[in-house]
C-alpha cells in the first residue's frame, strides 16, 4: 500500500544519502582550508603591503619582490574566493524568470543553468592547466620563482567550485 511505498522511498533516500556522505565530507573539508587560506591570504597582503610602503617611503630602500608576490597571491586569492562563493552560494542569480515559471520548468532551468556553469569551469580548468604546463619552464621576473605556480590557480579555484557545485546538485 502507500505506506509501504513511502517506507520503500524513505530508505532509498536515506541511502542515496548516506552514499553521498562522502562528498559532504569532502566539500566541507575544502571549504574549512578555503576560508584558512583566504584568511591568511588576506593577512599577508595586508601585512606586504605595510612594509613595501615602510621600505620605500620611510628606509627609501624599496622591496622590489613585493609587488610581484602580492599579485601571485592576489590570484590565488581571486580563484579559491571564486570557489568559496559557490560553495556558500553567493555568486549572482537574477530570479525574474524563476518566479513565474511552474516546479518542474525551475528544475530544468536549474539544470541547464548547473551543466552549462560547471562545462564552464572545466574548460577553465583545461585551460588553466594547459597554461600553467606552458609556464613551467618560466621563471617570474622578480622573485625568480617558476611561473606556473600563479598560473596554477585557475585550474585549482574551478576544480574547487566544481566539486562544490557536484555537492550542490546532489546533496540539496
Amino acid at each position: 500500500g502507500p505506506a509501504g511505498r513511502d517506507r520503500a522511498r524513505a530508505r532509498q533516500q536515506s541511502e542515496v544519502a548516506m552514499s553521498l556522505a562522502w562528498l559532504r565530507r569532502l566539500d566541507d573539508l575544502l571549504g574549512g582550508a578555503e576560508d584558512l587560506f583566504l584568511a591568511a591570504t588576506h593577512g599577508v597582503i595586508a601585512a606586504l603591503v605595510i612594509a613595501a610602503v615602510f621600505f620605500r617611503y620611510v628606509l627609501s630602500d624599496p622591496l622590489i619582490w613585493t609587488e610581484e608576490f602580492i599579485v601571485i597571491v592576489f590570484t590565488w586569492m581571486l580563484f579559491i574566493g571564486l570557489s568559496s562563493a559557490f560553495r556558500q552560494r553567493m555568486h549572482i542569480r537574477i530570479d525574474a524568470l524563476l518566479i513565474v515559471l511552474p516546479r518542474r520548468g525551475r528544475t530544468v532551468l536549474g539544470v541547464i543553468a548547473v551543466a552549462v556553469t560547471t562545462a564552464t569551469l572545466v574548460a577553465l580548468a583545461w585551460f588553466g592547466t594547459e597554461q600553467a604546463l606552458i609556464m613551467l619552464g618560466t621563471e617570474t621576473p622578480m622573485m625568480r620563482i617558476c611561473a606556473a605556480w600563479a598560473v596554477s590557480a585557475v585550474p585549482v579555484g574551478a576544480g574547487l567550485s566544481c566539486i562544490h557545485i557536484l555537492r550542490h546538485a546532489l546533496c540539496d
